[in-house]
Formats: C-alpha cells, sequence, structure tokens
C-alpha cells in the first residue's frame, strides 16, 4: 500500500472507530486480515492461485430484538468526491458480498471473531468521502436500473444494478454512504455539546426500542445499541436519566436537566404531515404521556426552510385532529425543537501520516 493510499485508509478506519462507539458498538481489535476462500470454483474461478477474502475490520452488537450478536465485517473505503462512482461501488459490493458468502460457513472466520458462535454474520460497506465535498444522493447509485448506452451518465458509466449482486438467500449487505456518516457525526458531536451543557450523559442513555407485538427487547435496555437499522431510519430515540455534573464552586454534584427523550430527526421536514405522523409513534411507544422531557434534533443534511412552522403547524393539527385539552398542547408546545449544524469530518492527511511515523 502506498503511503497516501494508506493515509487515506486510516481516516475512514479513525472516522468508523470513532463515531460507531458512540453508538454502542464495540470494535473487535483485527485490522487488515484476510481468510481462505472456501468456494474458490465459485468465487475465483479463473485463479490458478489460492484465493482468499479481506477483512479490513469487524464490528459487533447485540441486536435488542434478536438477542444475538450481530457481527459486521466491515469493508472501509476512503474516496474523494470524484472518486465516488457506480463502478467502485458495484465492485466493492461484489467483493463484500462474496466475502460474507464465504465467512458464513468458514470455521477460520468465527474462530478469530465469533467467540460467541451465535453471532449473525453481515457485511458493511462504510464509504467515507475524506475531502468532504460530496452532495449528491448516494442512492442514486445503488437503486437506479441499469442504463443503456445511449443513456450513459455524464461520468460515462452505468448505474448499479443491484439485482446482478451476488446475493445469496439471508445474506445482508449494509451500506453507510457519506451523507450517514454526516449525520452519525452530527449526533455524536451534538451530545458532547449537550454534555458539556449539561443536559446530556457522558454514558448514561440508551437507544429506545418499544415492545412490539411480536418481540419484546432483553437485556439490560442501558446496553442496548443503536443497530444499523435503527442509524439509517427516519429518527433515533435516545433515552437518558437525570444528569447530574459536579459544581466546581459549590463543591457538590447538583442535578442539571431531568430524565428525557432526544429524537434525533433525519428527515427535511416539508410537510406537517411528517410530524403528526412522528407524534403518532411518539404515543404509541408512551413517550407523548407527559411525564418526560423531550427534544427534536433535526439533523438532516438539506431541511426544508419551512421546518419549524410545519413543526408548529402539525401540533395544531395533532390537537386538534385528537381533541386534545389544554394540557396536552402545552406538553407538545414545550418540545424544543432545534436544527443542529451537520458535522462532515475531512481529516488532514499530512497529520495523519505524522502520527503513523510516531508509532
Amino acid at each position: 500500500m502506498s503511503g497516501e493510499t494508506e493515509k487515506i485508509a486510516e481516516m475512514a478506519k479513525r472516522i468508523s472507530k470513532d463515531v460507531f462507539k458512540w453508538f454502542k458498538w464495540q470494535l473487535i481489535p483485527l485490522y487488515d486480515q484476510n481468510f481462505d476462500c472456501l468456494k474458490q470454483e465459485k468465487h475465483a474461478p479463473t485463479k490458478k492461485q489460492e484465493h482468499t477474502h479481506p477483512v479490513d475490520i469487524v464490528f459487533s452488537y447485540n441486536d435488542p430484538y434478536l438477542d444475538h450478536p450481530i457481527l459486521l465485517n466491515t469493508d472501509l473505503k476512503s474516496y474523494s468526491k470524484t472518486s465516488i462512482r457506480s463502478t467502485s461501488i458495484r465492485s466493492a459490493l461484489k467483493s463484500l458480498a462474496l466475502t460474507i458468502d464465504c465467512a458464513r460457513v468458514s470455521e477460520e472466520w468465527r474462530t478469530r471473531y465469533d467467540t460467541t458462535g451465535t453471532a449473525e454474520i453481515r457485511g458493511l460497506l462504510f464509504v467515507y468521502n475524506h475531502d468532504a465535498e460530496w452532495d449528491r444522493d448516494f442512492a442514486n447509485l445503488l437503486i437506479q436500473p441499469k442504463k443503456k448506452k445511449k443513456e450513459e451518465s455524464e461520468e460515462g458509466e452505468q448505474s448499479l444494478n443491484a439485482n446482478t449482486l451476488p446475493l445469496d438467500a439471508g445474506l445482508l449487505i449494509h451500506v453507510v454512504e457519506p451523507r450517514t456518516i454526516a449525520y452519525m457525526t452530527t449526533i455524536v458531536a451534538d451530545a458532547q455539546r449537550l454534555h458539556a451543557e449539561g443536559t446530556f450523559p457522558s454514558t448514561n442513555y440508551y437507544f429506545f426500542y418499544p415492545d412490539l407485538k411480536l418481540h419484546r427487547t432483553r437485556g439490560d435496555k442501558y446496553s442496548h445499541p443503536a443497530t444499523i437499522e435503527m442509524i439509517c431510519g427516519p429518527f433515533l430515540v435516545v433515552e437518558h436519566a437525570e444528569i447530574t455534573k459536579y459544581d466546581e464552586v459549590a463543591k457538590e454534584p447538583k442535578v442539571t436537566y431531568q430524565p428525557g427523550f432526544v429524537i434525533f430527526y433525519n428527515r427535511p421536514g416539508d410537510s406537517h404531515l411528517e410530524f403528526m405522523y412522528l407524534f403518532d409513534v411518539l404515543s404509541t411507544y408512551q413517550i407523548l404521556n407527559g411525564s418526560s422531557k423531550l427534544r427534536i434534533r433535526v439533523a438532516h443534511h438539506s431541511p426544508n426552510k419551512n421546518i419549524r412552522s410545519n413543526f408548529i403547524r402539525a401540533i395544531d393539527m395533532y390537537v386538534h385532529d385528537w381533541g386534545f385539552d389544554d394540557y396536552k398542547r402545552g406538553y407538545l408546545e414545550s418540545i424544543e425543537f432545534e436544527i443542529i449544524e451537520i458535522q462532515k469530518s475531512a481529516f488532514c492527511q499530512v497529520e495523519i501520516g505524522w502520527e503513523r511515523k510516531g508509532k
């Protein structure tokens, strides 16, 4: 690996490690490993030498509903804006699909990463934009049908046809792309700022999962992670206990904030109907019962310019439609609603190079 490529790879590794920790994911401390391919005739039929599959890094968490570990065999990619193209993403997804196909039956892989023997193995493609200039919809690279030659894109390439990927039944690959990374980075930075203000804990928080008709959560709620499905969803609910901080003047701990919920919202707020739906969901979760403080923090990359007006209108319409009294209106109007600035990480390549040199 060249020096320049190594620096860029280090950026993706660092951001994935620093961000996922806050979401209560564990990092298995084995980097850049390979394991033997068990299906060479299927995966690399033209190769004469023994074929192997790469593993950049593996993250793990315990799913609160499934009650078993999820192991994410992660392929870390760090691209400039101009390098994020359907051809490069197609190649990465195909390679990852073959890797997971083998990992699920590989004793070598499980001996190395699956200490319980009960984990579900999935793939994760982590696409980091190291120049922080990506401003397009990444989904267009994934879900558009394959274009005909005469309809090729400006880059002269065809859109990825996900149906052609070698995905066997039950094989899951998740994609964390630049905007999702920016969303996650924004949440972490905002939580740290709230903690500095004394309104959010450093560790005493957990991700909220309601008990459903067919599924109940398992284990200690304070250990519940944010699953990949929750992170990629329209909003993320975090519950926290009472906040206590040490008062250096009084030289004693003091309560600085009451228990409550923080909802990080990842939708543009184009209509009041968005927030009426959110109120319905929160009411079903028994969160709109008036007993806890509630904060909604919009972390979308492009919120609607009328988002606050849409939120206020949603309160009026929700109260009217359900015939709520002044007490319920007062609680809904007490919800703190804030639009937070999106954070984009762009590590200095030279600085990372110096850090690695000093190791």
